[in-house]
């Protein structure tokens, strides 16, 4: 079908191309170590054919949990390269939603371009019974070949809504609709007609308005992360300063308050 927009797919792994033992299998499909194999997410939806031309881009394919900083990196190259040749009108990436709105936030602060790219996951793996990866391909890449989504920055789609990549957050473990923009709420759906429907617009900064540019970087500044509780002391703290951390985010209690023994560690 002529002028139908282009996407180009990068698929990154987890659970969306994930073959458990049996089609009740929901949970422990990771330990089999089965995927589909390149192409075949693709050749088990042929109503993207009508919808958009859809290019396979390879990349490396692994759980989202074992993701480095590299992979981050070389992931916004390979999406500028994507566009710098004028070889897609949007992309879309599949990955596992251990870290996906890691990657969401990540992408939405430091890709420079306007063009939409759409990260897309599932809650169950593409051997299961009423699968929830398949829609939310086709949804994400609806999305992604959708004029309107220019300018919004990084998106997420899973259970047929549209999310800002800066504000959804993983709230179940296997719940489809475990992702969820708590305080501001969505961006949009994509819902059950057809269309990609748009509520609100993000004001914040993102992709070509902040000041982050990785495309250079072979690597981004060790900070580590100390989580605070009742009784917890400097030990992490210290830790984290004697492996070379260039910074270090606090995850308090209420306000962000440390404990007064994680205080003097930061004080050193």
């Amino acid at each position: 079908m002529a002028n139908l927009p282009r996407v180009a797919l990068i698929l990154t792994g987890g659970t969306i191309d994930s073959v458990g033992k049996d089609r009740l299998d929901l949970a422990w499909y990771i330990e089999a170590g089965k995927r589909l194999n390149d192409g075949e997410l693709l050749q088990q939806l042929p109503e993207l054919k009508s919808i958009a031309e859809v290019q396979e881009i390879p990349f490396r394919r692994l759980p989202s949990h074992a993701l480095i900083d590299k992979d981050w990196l070389d992931l916004v190259r390979t999406i500028h390269k994507i566009f710098d040749e004028d070889k897609a009108d949007g992309i879309v990436i599949t990955h596992g939603t251990n870290t996906i709105e890691e990657t969401a936030y990540f992408l939405n602060l430091t890709l420079k371009t306007d063009k939409p790219v759409v990260v897309v996951g599932s809650m169950r793996p593409s051997s299961a019974i009423s699968a929830d990866g398949y829609l939310n391909l086709v949804n994400a890449i609806k999305v992604a070949a959708d004029p309107q989504s220019k300018g919004r920055g990084c998106l997420l789609v899973m259970n047929d809504t549209i999310f800002n990549g800066r504000d959804v957050t993983k709230n179940a473990t296997y719940r489809v609709e475990a992702f969820q923009s708590r305080d501001l709420g969505p961006l949009g759906f994509a819902d059950g007609d057809g269309k990609i429907v748009y509520y609100h617009q993000p004001v914040r900064k993102h992709t070509v308005n902040t000041e982050f540019d990785v495309r250079n970087l072979q690597s981004l500044p060790r900070v580590d992360m100390v989580l605070s509780y009742v009784g917890a002391d400097g030990t992490m703290i210290e830790a984290a300063a004697n492996a070379g951390a260039k910074g270090i985010v606090s995850a308090g209690t209420g306000a962000g308050r440390p404990t007064p023994a994680e205080d003097a560690a930061f004080d050193k």
